[in-house]
């Protein structure tokens, strides 16, 4: 079985979209990286489209891909259930910035699912380093 990299060619392509579950409700938190890198072990090459026009969900695909690296968090944003109050907002964000995952989770949440997403043109690399294919910016 071969090990193959996939990695972002351009800055700000990474994105991790955290769900936070608690008492029925959902928060999103989503954070854009500079930089990612995923492997996988597969016997054959992944087929990807590595042009990369649509964004790929790393959790929607047929290879087991696991984070290698995320580098350089540059933006962050909420996606806040409806009914919570801004004071609600602000505690979370306050319980974040002080603690992180540690933060959340002493107030009551918990991180069930992460997705990763890769945005523009891809690279993908064999267990050598050997670069097998380029996606062609638009």
């Amino acid at each position: 079985m071969a090990m193959w990299t996939l990695t972002t060619q351009h800055k700000k392509n990474a994105v991790e979209k955290q769900f936070w579950r608690k008492d029925g409700e959902t928060i999103i938190r989503t954070e854009g990286y500079r930089w990612g890198t995923f492997y996988c072990e597969s016997d054959d090459q992944p087929e990807i489209d590595l042009a990369n026009p649509d964004e790929y969900n790393l959790s929607e695909s047929d290879y087991d891909w696991e984070l290698d690296n995320l580098d350089d968090g540059c933006w962050a944003e909420w996606d806040w259930p409806v009914d919570m109050t801004e004071e609600q907002q602000d505690e979370i964000m306050a319980a974040w910035e002080e603690d992180y995952f540690d933060g959340m989770e002493q107030l009551g949440w918990s991180c069930d699912d992460t997705e990763y997403i890769l945005m523009g043109p891809l690279e993908l690399s064999d267990e050598d380093g050997n670069t097998v294919g380029q996606g062609e910016p638009d």
